[in-house]
């Protein structure tokens, strides 16, 4: 949305930042809300999250994938190995694990470029702070943080247009 300010037109964004700790058990709420906010902005999305390992990266991936498409069915796995899973859902649903990357060649020559600048896509990548740098304008970073068996923090700021 454009509003003209004595001849300037300024860019409204909706810019904040969410804390909170959730109960796995209220995993899928959480990510509900999450995936309502995606479906009100174009495409391309992008979703970076950050967390030490068994943190809950690919569990937080695999509700927020059921909120977004409705569909009960994907199945979601790690993509440490395959560096990029491409889920054919509506809309396609790109999981990438950026662990691994550390240049900007790597990035290229992956193709996750593609995904994140050119495609309708949206782009869930474990480990964003690899390529913080190279943020889309439509994003959303997550940062999990363990406090229990049972229990995530979750810091999510939220950058849509």
């Amino acid at each position: 949305m454009l509003f003209p300010v004595w001849g300037l037109k300024f860019e409204f964004k909706r810019e904040f930042m969410e804390k909170m700790i959730i109960n796995i058990e209220n995993l899928g709420d959480f990510t509900k809300n999450i995936a309502n906010k995606i479906k009100e902005v174009k495409l391309p999305v992008f979703i970076g999250l950050k967390g030490e390992m068994g943190a809950g990266k690919t569990t937080f991936t695999r509700e927020l994938i059921k909120n977004i498409t409705n569909e009960t069915d994907v199945v979601v796995t790690s993509p440490t190995f395959t560096l990029i899973n491409v889920y054919e859902t509506i809309p396609q649903i790109v999981h990438v694990d950026l662990f691994r990357l550390e240049t900007y060649d790597d990035i290229i020559f992956s193709g996750i470029d593609y995904y994140m600048f050119e495609s309708q896509s949206i782009i869930i990548a474990e480990w964003y702070d690899k390529i913080n740098y190279l943020m889309p304008k439509n994003n959303i970073k997550i940062n999990i943080n363990i406090v229990s068996e049972f229990e995530r923090e979750f810091e999510v700021f939220y950058d849509l247009q």
